[in-house]
């Protein structure tokens, strides 16, 4: 009898990690069956003062305002500035604003 209710016990835990398990890989995959699909993100606003016309080169303006930032200890704002401006992901930015923190 024991031995029953022991194993039972065991069955149900492992079903209940089974489940976890079932719904990770279902959210990891987008299709997910317990959560909700992730919703589009918007387009970012952009200020367009900060980028040259046409370019995916730094306009003077928002180099100047990453410098600053940089030498105020705001790396993190900086790399946010950064992707709002330039659409770029986030690996992107920060490699850039580390380059510059380098130079």
């Amino acid at each position: 009898m024991l031995i029953s209710i022991f194993l039972l016990l065991k069955h149900f835990r492992m079903q209940s990690r089974i489940n976890e398990l079932t719904s990770d890989l279902a959210r990891l995959e987008g299709r997910s069956e317990v959560y909700p699909p992730p919703r589009p993100q918007q387009p970012a606003v952009v200020d367009t003062h900060f980028i040259s016309s046409g370019s995916s080169e730094l306009s003077p303006e928002l180099e100047q305002r990453l410098r600053q930032l940089l030498a105020e200890g705001n790396k993190i704002k900086a790399i946010k500035e950064l992707r709002e401006a330039m659409h770029l992901s986030l690996k992107d930015a920060k490699d850039y604003v580390d380059a510059m923190d380098q130079r």
